[in-house]
């Protein structure tokens, strides 16, 4: 006992005395424990086996003093001497020093002992830290496990959420004997009870083989131990229970089963024991946690792929809308789209008919996101088309209406749209209206006057489309949105209004230019909603001709 030995050397060293400790085994002979020098230890040997050892050690000259531990009793000789608290001291200390020295060896004997399980702990950490799919590696897992605990046969099962089942992934020592996928009901077999109850189960003898006919054709006991994570709340395999507090305590999470491990057929044809059922469990709440990172991990990698499409499509679709320059040099526009999401059902048209007439449009499919933008592109290009090929807006739109009627049937969706025609030979402006109702001539007095709606939005109705007509003096601008403008909502949830924009527009009557009027309005809901987020598409159009017409 080096430490004992220490101990005496230095009350040698402080007091100028000798000491021994022995230890009286069960059959009486002595045992060294410690020394401050061997030959004190061979003068006070005989008074361990002596009948009366305080009465040999006085025969001696020396102190005696019994000292117990919980796993020993052993005698103290200490050279006669004048301190008292000393002795008393190094009586305290030495079972003070057994007792840490025993639990250290202790410790360091259970080390020894499952150097095997920590080896596999450690390895099963570095194999899943290196992969984003357990799947990959399950045969490795499987083995290195039934390896530590002496299986020969097991199956390493995943709960399919597809099929609801539990479905085997990787299968050890069962030749061409295919495992079955096990349904979640089938309350009899082993490992559906270890992952009903998210813990390790073992079963032996006529209780395994009902439990699992096929790791156990052979005999042999069973282990099934629940592959589990913690629970979060809300993550990707679902909602589990939430960590409640009670009183000052805090409940533990409820394991979270994604899977499970079945092992049998021990080559020594003992049954399972506690300590692999708990290293059982370490591996299973490992890999488990593995597994749900391996999620997580694919779900951002998929959300950064869909932000990235989603951008993409945001660009294309802003691509398809086209440069206001595009009715120059007779007219003059300004148009704007901002999608409430990456993409939206917001569009608008400009086109430059002939040196005369410029055709504008604008369109709001109904909702908004992914779907309504698909709508809008089908709807863009069959304007862009007809438009074109009509001089008449009424005819356009009625072609645009039957080129989407079985796109808007089949989803329900409906457009709004209106098509103006500004003719500066004619003096007028000629527009169909399906259900828009943000259509204005704007007069170089402020004076707004609403392109009036003539029929309900397309896919509502099959009404004649009838043409209108308006006069147009110079000055006038057309000025067409959306509703997204007028129902912006600011942090009270109270409406920007079709009111407020109208009297912005009656202040521009200073000849602005539609790029100005634009700035005006956006910057007129960017002020009432600061902030808060957008809930519908925001489009505008704004066309004057202030040109002067040419012979």
């Amino acid at each position: 006992m080096i430490e004992v030995a220490a101990l005496l050397a230095a009350f040698l060293e402080a007091t100028g005395r000798e000491a021994v400790i022995w230890e009286r085994r069960e059959d009486g002979s002595p045992m060294l424990l410690g020394t401050s020098s061997a030959s004190f230890a061979a003068a006070t040997e005989a008074g361990v086996g002596a009948w009366d050892a305080i009465a040999w050690a006085q025969s001696q000259g020396l102190h005696a003093q019994l000292v117990t531990t919980s796993e020993s009793v052993a005698w103290l000789f200490v050279e006669a001497g004048h301190s008292p608290d000393a002795d008393r001291l190094l009586a305290r200390l030495v079972p003070q020093v057994r007792r840490l020295t025993r639990e250290r060896d202790g410790a360091t004997g259970e080390l020894v002992e499952r150097y095997e399980e920590i080896s596999l702990l450690y390895a099963i950490g570095e194999l899943l830290g290196g992969t984003t799919s357990v799947e990959n590696v399950a045969d490795t897992l499987l083995r290195e496990l039934a390896v530590t605990v002496g299986a020969t046969r097991a199956v390493f099962l995943q709960n399919n959420r597809t099929t609801g089942m539990l479905s085997p992934i990787a299968t050890l020592g069962l030749d061409d004997v295919e495992y079955p996928s096990l349904a979640l009901d089938q309350m009899g077999h082993i490992a559906v009870t270890a992952y009903s109850s998210a813990g390790a189960i073992t079963d032996e003898g006529a209780a395994a083989r009902a439990a699992d006919p096929v790791l156990t054709v052979r005999g042999g006991a069973l282990m099934a131990v629940a592959i589990t994570r913690p629970s979060t709340g809300v993550g990707i395999t679902g909602t589990h229970q939430i960590p409640i507090r009670r009183g000052n305590a805090v409940e533990p999470r409820t394991p979270v089963p994604l899977g499970v491990l079945v092992l049998g057929g021990r080559a020594n044809g003992q049954p399972f024991s506690a300590g692999d059922r708990k290293l059982a469990v370490a591996v299973g709440t490992q890999i488990g946690t593995a597994m749900h990172n391996a999620s997580l991990v694919r779900a951002a990698v998929e959300r950064q792929q869909l932000v990235r499409e989603m951008q993409l499509a945001h660009d294309l679709q802003l691509k398809l809308l086209p440069k206001p320059a595009v009715v120059g040099p007779e007219a003059r526009a300004a148009a704007r789209l901002v999608p409430a999401e990456s993409v939206g059902g917001d569009f608008f048209l400009l086109a430059r008919l002939d040196r005369h007439r410029t055709g504008v449009l604008i369109g709001d499919v109904s909702g908004h996101g992914y779907q309504s933008a698909l709508v809008m592109a089908l709807a863009l290009s069959a304007a862009a088309i007809h438009v074109q090929a009509a001089f008449d807006p009424s005819i356009a739109l009625d072609a645009v209406r039957r080129s989407l009627d079985d796109e808007l049937s089949s989803t329900e969706m409906s457009i709004t749209m209106c098509y103006a025609v500004i003719d500066t030979r004619a003096g007028e402006v000629r527009f169909a209206n399906a259900g828009h109702p943000h259509a204005f001539r704007v007069g170089a007095d402020g004076q707004c006057v609403r392109l009036a709606a003539v029929v309900p939005p397309i896919g509502f109705s099959d009404a004649p489309i009838e043409e209108c007509v308006m006069s147009w003096r110079r000055g006038d601008r057309l000025v067409l949105f959306t509703d997204g403008i007028t129902d912006a909502r600011d942090a009270r949830d109270q409406r920007l209004g079709e009111g407020a924009v109208l009297d912005m527009l009656a202040t521009m009557t200073h000849g602005e230019s539609p790029e100005t009027m634009l700035e005006g309005l956006f910057a007129q809901v960017e002020s009432h909603t600061r902030r808060t987020a957008l809930r519908d598409d925001l489009a505008a159009v704004i066309v004057d001709r202030p040109f002067e017409e040419r012979s």
